[in-house]
């Protein structure tokens, strides 16, 4: 039985927003159809109903669309970049196969010129072109197409396969920028070593992406994930080289059989996985298994980088010789000795294998750390349980049942805000300098915290909602390299003069709307995604008036104009030698309230070498 729970953190500082009991069924949204013309909303191809999907543009749980796919073979390169999608396949017990058959080291017509499927040029067969995107994979999910899930359907890339039809018609021959010279024909056997190439099935690049009972077929790196979080439960994935292979993220296969597929011209020995630094993968009570073809001793992978993070928890091997007495190997001057490779509770038959000939370093004698829940952290897979966890909501003093749309971000509320506060709740980024307007709120105890997780950043849509417990006036601290305000903050108003440093060297304005005691409140996306950082809020009491816009910043001498002598006075003023007070004192310091800072002396030396007309201030007289 599977399992899953968060942690639950509560401080008197801070309140923690965590995930309890699960909804007892996936929430609603619209359903697709392919293969099925008696139903509405049916379309003939997997890639028209992705299509269709995009223009309803799901922005959250509620709203996912899922393409329920008849038995059958689809022969189309699919990509996706829509998030909230699932492909299901609603008869398991017959199959789903999408397909295609690009293989690395040949060309075809229907390739365009950025090396993927063009229907342009399929039609037009004046020219050929490699494909040059993910080793030619069958379906790619890209960066956009977060909390993706399929269920009971098989990814094959035919390459490596059989021969089809359409490939010969496609005009298949070799590129020449490969050392591969076999010829593909009618009847060719490419299950044969000499005619194999690297030719995925699936490539992933977004994040919380899961799998369910589905199977990654091909020879040569067959499933590639690249993107944040994954989550495969008793799936296949059937390969020979490098056959589990990426970068970036954490992933965990959970019960999944692990297929050496073999070569009809002779075994030949293998690699499950090769992974790159960034890229932390779990496989836990996975199985091991030999394919009809011809299989040699194989292992259980090899360093595409050298700080490759791979952990083989309780696999059962179909017979111990399956995996060589090394376990691992090296891979482009990588040793597996200097990886971070582990490897506990491998078993045969039920009885634990022999590992005395491993590569040192990589049999663990406990399984500590070694988990699902370990790896995922706050991510729940919703087939990990076959539910997703309830939100539950969380109230400061100002802010009233603070609750995000999506499970997997922590979100927290700071009642007694400090001037250092961390700005995100997945990163350590910290105000560096605060207006003098919020140092002395906070001096007060006055404002509160809403500190976001800076990686929903990645979302689109909204992203939480609140109630207003008071009159409140809404600050969104927001990353002033966001060109793009979003429409949602089509209400605020930026306050002028006012800015904030993080000590990640990032600078924030200020943007103000007031709110009712009782107002429902909406955060959305920051509007750029994952171009700039996140924005975080801070909430006050609703004040009589606006906080004080600085007429001239960086006027020491308080006579309208900024010039030589407000350098002077404040340089004076550093170096103790003459103390600025008053308007002075608040009109030179910009970054830290009551101080004068080299921040402040550069800000005005900055302004004073530009050309009026190409300063963003307007200086009053």
């Amino acid at each position: 039985m599977h399992t899953g729970k968060i942690t639950a953190a509560v401080s008197a500082y801070v309140l923690f927003l965590t995930a309890l009991p699960a909804l007892p069924v996936q929430a609603a949204g619209t359903d697709l159809f392919v293969g099925y013309p008696d139903r509405q909303n049916n379309y003939g191809t997997v890639n028209a109903a992705v299509s269709a999907a995009a223009q309803i543009k799901p922005s959250s749980e509620s709203q996912r669309v899922t393409i329920h796919i008849a038995p059958g073979t689809y022969r189309e390169q699919v990509t996706v970049n829509t998030p909230y999608l699932s492909f299901v396949n609603d008869t398991p017990s017959q199959k789903v196969t999408l397909t295609w058959y690009y293989g690395i080291g040949y060309k075809y017509y229907s390739v365009g010129s950025n090396g993927e499927y063009s229907a342009d040029a399929a039609k037009a067969k004046n020219a050929k072109n490699e494909p040059t995107q993910r080793w030619g994979c069958s379906v790619r999910l890209r960066s956009g197409a977060n909390f993706f899930r399929a269920e009971n359907i098989t990814f094959e890339n035919s390459f490596n396969r059989y021969v089809t039809d359409e490939e010969l018609a496609d005009g298949v021959e070799v590129s020449g920028s490969q050392s591969i010279t076999f010829r593909r024909q009618q009847g060719a056997d490419v299950q044969q070593k000499a005619a194999t190439e690297r030719a995925a099935a699936m490539a992933i690049e977004a994040d919380c992406c899961e799998f369910k009972g589905c199977a990654f077929q091909s020879s040569q790196d067959t499933l590639y994930i690249g993107g944040g979080y994954g989550y495969f439960r008793d799936c296949l994935i059937e390969g020979n080289t490098d056959y589990i292979f990426g970068q970036n993220g954490t992933n965990v296969f959970d019960g999944c059989e692990l297929r050496f597929k073999g070569y009809s011209s002779g075994g030949v020995g293998g690699y499950i996985t090769a992974m790159k630094d960034s890229k932390r993968t779990l496989f836990t009570g996975c199985r091991v298994t030999a394919g009809s073809l011809p299989v040699a001793a194989g292992y259980f992978g090899r360093p595409w980088g050298g700080s490759a993070d791979v952990a083989f928890v309780n696999t059962q091997l179909q017979y111990e010789g399956i995996i060589t007495g090394a376990g691992w190997t090296s891979m482009s001057g990588h040793q597996p000795e200097d990886a971070k490779f582990k490897e506990y509770g491998t078993t045969c038959n039920g009885a634990p294998v022999n590992t005395g000939s491993r590569v040192r370093g990589t049999v663990q004698y406990s399984a500590d750390g070694l988990d699902t829940q370990t790896y995922l952290g706050a991510w729940v897979p919703y087939y990990l349980n076959g539910t997703l966890p309830e939100i539950p909501a969380v109230s400061g003093r100002l802010v009233k049942d603070l609750r995000p749309n999506d499970y997997m971000y922590e979100w927290k509320i700071v009642e007694e805000m400090p001037t250092d506060a961390k700005l995100y709740t997945d990163r350590d980024y910290a105000f560096r300098s605060l207006p003098a307007f919020f140092t002395e709120l906070i001096s007060t105890k006055s404002c509160e915290q809403i500190m976001t997780p800076c990686d929903a950043k990645k979302l689109t849509g909204d992203l939480a909602s609140f109630t207003a417990a008071e009159d409140i006036s809404v600050y969104i601290v927001m990353d002033q390299r966001n060109e793009t305000l979003p429409a949602w903050m089509a209400g605020y108003e930026k306050c002028d003069g006012l800015t904030a440093e993080s000590t990640d060297n990032v600078t924030y304005d200020f943007w103000r709307q007031d709110f009712e005691k009782g107002t429902a409140v909406t955060l959305g996306t920051n509007g750029m995604t994952g171009k700039v950082t996140n924005y975080t809020v801070i909430v006050t009491r609703k004040l009589a008036e606006a906080p004080p816009e600085i007429l001239c910043p960086g006027d020491a001498s308080c006579d309208n104009f900024l010039d030589a002598r407000d350098v002077t006075l404040m340089k004076r003023h550093m170096l103790h030698l003459a103390e600025l007070s008053g308007d002075g004192l608040s009109n030179a310091s910009l970054h830290e309230y009551g101080q004068v800072t080299r921040d402040d002396l550069n800000f005005v030396l900055k302004h004073l070498l530009q050309k009026p007309s190409e300063s963003p201030y307007i200086w009053v007289e």
